[in-house]
């Protein structure tokens, strides 16, 4: 018989038949669903490799009666576990991960947490498909990141900067994981999911960040109600949950106080059999399982903020959480409802409790599908629900008497897109639905009314030249609201600028046209050059499609990205800046873009920051321009080559932001000055600008002769002129 580490948590030595021959799975049973969240500790920051006393690498070559060796297979390279998926995403400071469970999937792809140890576990014990589902980010409090929108009321978070804004993306993630399983997970069957379990491991920043130590219990408390309910979170009652205290805040403390009170029944009662803490202060189990060792490896009760990165702590706390999920009662009654448009039809998901049910019926808008649905069925997929808004209602009946779930589910087209492509206006959209086919329309008037169902692009070669232009995309039969968009196809009118770069150039959805030899920017002359070696010329800025708004400004054609392993492309300058005299010592010059920090999936030149515009000389060892980072714009200064940056404002992901400068050459000796302007939508100049470069700074701007995109990023709508508002698209 298998032993699991709750029978035996020092046998790990008995893992190795488990991993490297997973039992076969019961038929179709649904994917068993564990929810891994918190902040950096859930992360995880102890290394893969390494020869550190710290890493996964020395603990598998190292440990006491080799029992992490099962860990390896016989060429020491890290098992997979087929058994056990994972998909975590840290967007939006973060990658996308997803696959099979091995090491590589903590903070980055060389940490582990303590999703490693969970998965081993719990895969063990389940015997069945499972999927971890990790959703964590570093320096992020529970009063204020996480906090639970039953405690007080704030505004929709909208950004990350937003309070809730990463409760309510925990949510998101979880629910574009199960509506796109098979997409993430090719060997997922369509045999249904169960949100089985959620394990918390968080609490550093509420005791040293931006939290409220003594509030943490009542947040820790409205958190689990929040994520259980059906108005604030997935809808699954007593939903079995985990919590790892913070044993590396040092002493006593009211976070690891209100984690523990957590598990105190009498205070909580209701939280009997479906609520578990791990005091990982004291040794665990029966075998005294421990948490704390230094970056030497060895016990200690000395540990920083991040565990001293070591990878038995985040081992040993997920392996200890896995066994006190199983120990949990499994929900009673049926939960979770969700329904989502595919394009076979609307899929619809449910999960069972341990109340079994003795027939389901299925209602679209109150009238019953008629299925013949097995008790134990979760899934169910509607292939003759029309385009449009859809209600539904499971009704199962338990031998306690009948329960009701409802979702609803909006089939209409989505993501719809208008830019300019080679002959015209190219429309791009995603169905959610089965449709016998769609209807185009311009301006409220139709133009196509036969494209085919399985389209996805539709082009408009008769598009007006000019002017903002309005499409709708509805798709055929029902009563479906149509996918609206504008596109702005000019025109290309520089407002006063003597340089503007809108980045007219067509576009395509999924393939990044490359800007080399492309041409046509107002005050520039030959076409954009690659910085780069010919065998990375795949790598240079590229065009994607869609302008980026901003308030009032006006744009027009697509957008441009610089790739980030690149050195950009540049575009000669034709003299305009130095006829107009604004290369001149004392003369003052402005200049704007705006950017935006957002990652576009499927895309290779993706936006993660960095993305600089800079006027440069031929020698690329002076110039002045503007920068963004993952967290902050700059005003940016080169010298000798080097670039220096001064912060404007903080970068808000998603968020497109107009950035302006105002320049004034040094005269008889003086120093240049930059000055930054944050300006808002309204695009008024404000009374204030930000901080300017500090002496001594000073180029020779009369060798200013390239316009140079580098870096990382996503920006458009480049403008340099002679006053504020010949960059803000007013000037004349």
């Amino acid at each position: 018989m298998k032993k699991h580490f709750t029978q035996s948590l020092h046998c790990l030595t008995l893992l190795a038949a488990s991993l490297l021959m997973a039992a076969p799975l019961q038929a179709r049973e649904p994917v068993k669903i564990y929810i891994l969240a918190g902040q950096s500790n859930m992360q995880g920051k102890a290394s893969v490799e390494g020869d550190g006393g710290n890493s996964l690498r020395s603990l598998v070559n190292n440990a006491p009666e080799k029992e992490f060796q099962s860990l390896v297979n016989d060429d020491g390279e890290w098992v997979e576990r087929d058994d056990v998926w994972i998909h975590y995403d840290s967007h939006p400071w973060g990658d996308l991960r997803h696959g099979p469970l091995k090491p590589g999937y903590g903070g980055s792809g060389s940490q582990i947490g303590p999703e490693l140890g969970f998965g081993h576990v719990i895969g063990d014990a389940t015997g069945e498909q499972v999927l971890l589902i990790k959703v964590a980010w570093g320096g992020k409090s529970l009063n204020y990141d996480f906090s639970p929108p039953s405690v007080g009321k704030y505004p929709e978070p909208l950004t990350p900067k937003d309070k809730g804004y990463y409760y309510q993306q925990l949510l998101k993630v979880v629910r574009q994981v199960i509506e796109n399983i098979d997409s993430f997970f090719p060997d997922y069957e369509g045999q249904g999911v169960e949100i089985a379990g959620f394990g918390w491991h968080q609490g550093w920043n509420d005791q040293y960040g931006d939290g409220v130590p003594e509030s943490y219990e009542a947040n820790m408390e409205a958190f689990i109600r929040d994520i259980r309910s059906e108005e604030h979170g997935l809808g699954i009652p007593k939903l079995p949950f985990v919590i790892a205290t913070s044993g590396n805040i040092g002493g006593e403390s009211p976070i690891k106080d209100g984690q523990r009170a957590m598990a105190d029944t009498g205070k909580y009662p209701d939280f009997a059999g479906n609520v578990a803490v791990v005091d990982t202060d004291k040794p665990y189990g029966p075998d005294k399982m421990q948490f704390k060792f230094g970056k030497d490896g060895k016990p200690t009760e000395k540990v920083d903020y991040h565990w001293n990165s070591n990878a038995r702590s985040y081992f040993n706390i997920g392996r200890a959480m896995a066994s006190e999920m199983q120990k949990l009662d499994e929900p009673k009654l049926p939960s979770h409802l969700v329904a989502h448009g595919t394009e076979e039809g609307v899929q619809l998901l449910w999960q069972l409790g341990s109340e079994k049910p003795r027939g389901i019926d299925i209602l679209r808008n109150g009238k019953s599908l008629g299925a013949d649905l097995s008790p134990t069925q979760t899934t169910y997929l509607d292939t003759a629900a029309l385009p449009g808004a859809n209600e539904y209602k499971v009704v199962l009946s338990l031998p306690s008497g009948k329960q009701e779930l409802s979702a609803s589910c909006d089939t209409s087209p989505t993501d719809l897109l208008a830019y300019r492509s080679m002959d015209g206006v190219m429309l791009s959209w995603e169905a959610r639905g089965p449709y016998d086919g769609f209807l185009v329309a311009r301006d409220n008037k139709l133009i196509a009314d036969d494209i085919p169902a399985d389209a996805r692009s539709f082009e408009d070669t008769e598009a007006p030249a000019r002017g903002k232009v309005t499409y709708a995309v509805k798709p055929t039969p029902g009563d479906a609201t149509p996918a609206t968009v504008v596109v702005n196809r000019g025109p290309i009118d520089p407002k006063g600028a003597l340089i503007y770069e809108p980045f007219d150039y067509p576009a395509e959805v999924g393939e990044a046209p490359l800007l080399t030899g492309k041409s046509g920017a107002i005050g520039t002359k030959g076409s954009y050059v690659f910085i780069g070696s010919e065998e990375k010329s795949d790598r240079a800025p590229a065009t994607l499609p869609k302008s980026i708004a901003y308030g009032e400004l006006p744009v027009t054609g697509n957008r441009c990205a610089t790739h980030r392993w690149s050195g950009g492309a540049y575009i000669e300058l034709d003299g305009s800046l130095k006829e107009a005299g604004l290369l001149e010592d004392g003369a003052t010059m402005w200049m704007s873009y705006v950017f935006v920090v957002s990652d576009i999936a499927g895309q290779e030149h993706r936006s993660g920051g960095g993305g600089a515009v800079t006027l440069r000389s031929e020698d690329m060892q002076q110039g002045v321009g503007m920068r963004a980072g993952r967290r902050e714009y700059e005003t940016v200064m080169v010298l000798d080559g080097k670039a220096r940056g001064v912060r404007i404002t903080s970068i808000r992901q998603d968020n497109p932001t107009l950035v302006v400068i105002k320049i004034t050459w040094g005269k008889d000796g003086e120093n240049d000055t930059l000055e930054p302007y944050f300006v808002g939508p309204d695009l008024v100049l404000p009374d204030k600008g930000g901080r300017n470069f500090k002496p001594p700074e000073n180029i020779d701007q009369s060798k200013l002769s390239r316009l140079v995109l580098s870096g990382e990023g996503q920006f458009d709508e480049i403008r340099v002129g002679p006053t504020f508002e010949s960059v803000v698209g007013k000037g004349r």
